[in-house]
């Protein structure tokens, strides 16, 4: 039984081809039998109608079906010059066969004039009118098809780049966890052996901030309160580590709807601590300031000899987390004996 959305769907297909007769004949009649309603020939204008709309019906359906074959035998964008010869020569052929299987049909049914006749009376005016209106209607169907067809590929080629921005975001978004983890191991074996306590609190610390990475491993924007409660805990796990060799300054003022890419304060942090040197002869200074729209994360440069092997992510993965979340990217600069990192405060309402 047939559903209402095949009657709904059957019904615009018939007034389409109703409205596309009308037009057709319409159009065509009055345009080159205009004469006839002035004469009063009513009957040759509506048998002029009935025969010129059956034809702009089965040449406009027969050429919407050529169309549509040829896309899947010649693509628009592989070799367009030779869609449209291809296509154009197929339409008028096509075209002139339905007209004169037309022009047979209704001369020999409604006259009893035969075929040879029929064409001798009509002269070459009613094949060049065909070919005519097949070019005109060619034309449009061409240009739209390859509108689609470019608009279609460059659609895809956008969901294929999201697609792969996407792929690429998750990707770097999973090297956090590894990375952080392999550092905060690293600092805490070394404290185990020198003092109990302190690896005791140092692994209750490492505990809310692991906590923190897990909570906002799948998120793309944090707020910025978040972030510098994290990083409070992160630099406590410093200052075990390093004492007097570190110096510390934060001045930044949050405002509710402020965000950043989450972990983004802890690896600048962690990128200062691991490339310089960090001595009570030579301590190390690290300062987070805010400033209009931006966090600046700026320490001492003062690099050590050898420096540690590194894991490619740290500074270059926030920057593509940026590129990708807002189109900014961070500004580096090394000047005036100190490195620093500007980094663009996102709006949470704004994504």
């Amino acid at each position: 039984m047939p559903s209402k959305s095949d009657n709904w769907t059957r019904d615009l297909r018939w007034k389409s081809l109703l409205k596309q007769f009308l037009l057709g004949g319409g159009a065509i009649t009055l345009t080159f039998g205009w004469y006839l309603l002035a004469e009063g020939e009513w009957v040759e204008f509506l048998s002029n109608f009935t025969v010129n709309g059956m034809l702009w019906v089965l040449i406009g359906v027969g050429s919407g079906m050529l169309v549509q074959w040829l896309d899947t035998k010649i693509p628009w964008l592989e070799a367009p010059a030779k869609r449209v010869v291809v296509s154009l020569v197929l339409m008028v052929l096509y075209s002139l066969v339905v007209a004169m299987l037309v022009l047979f049909l209704y001369a020999g049914l409604v006259y009893g004039i035969a075929p040879l006749q029929a064409l001798k009376n009509v002269g070459y005016t009613f094949p060049l009118t065909v070919v005519l209106i097949t070019l005109f209607v060619g034309t449009f169907l061409h240009g739209r098809g390859f509108f689609l067809a470019w608009k279609a590929s460059f659609k895809e080629a956008e969901e294929h780049k999201r697609a792969a921005l996407a792929a690429k975001y998750e990707a770097l978004k999973n090297q956090v966890n590894p990375h952080f983890l392999f550092n905060s191991f690293n600092v805490l074996s070394n404290l185990v052996y020198k003092d109990p306590d302190l690896a005791a609190e140092f692994i209750q610390q490492l505990s809310k901030v692991y906590r923190y990475v897990l909570e906002t491993q799948q998120q793309e924007l944090i707020s910025l309160e978040q972030e510098m409660e994290m990083l409070k805990a992160y630099l406590f796990l410093l200052e075990i580590r390093f004492g007097e060799s570190l110096k510390v300054e934060t001045a930044v003022d949050v405002e509710p709807t402020d965000a950043v890419v989450p972990l983004t304060l802890q690896m600048l942090a962690e990128n200062a601590v691991k490339h310089n040197i960090a001595s009570k002869k030579q301590p190390l200074h690290l300062s987070i300031t805010r400033q209009n729209g931006t966090l600046t994360i700026k320490n001492s440069l003062q690099l050590k000899g050898n420096q540690q092997t590194s894991l490619g992510v740290g500074l270059p993965n926030i920057q593509e987390r940026y590129r990708y979340l807002c189109g900014q990217s961070l500004e580096v600069e090394t000047a005036d004996g100190a490195f620093s990192v500007k980094v663009p405060i996102l709006q949470l309402n704004e994504q």
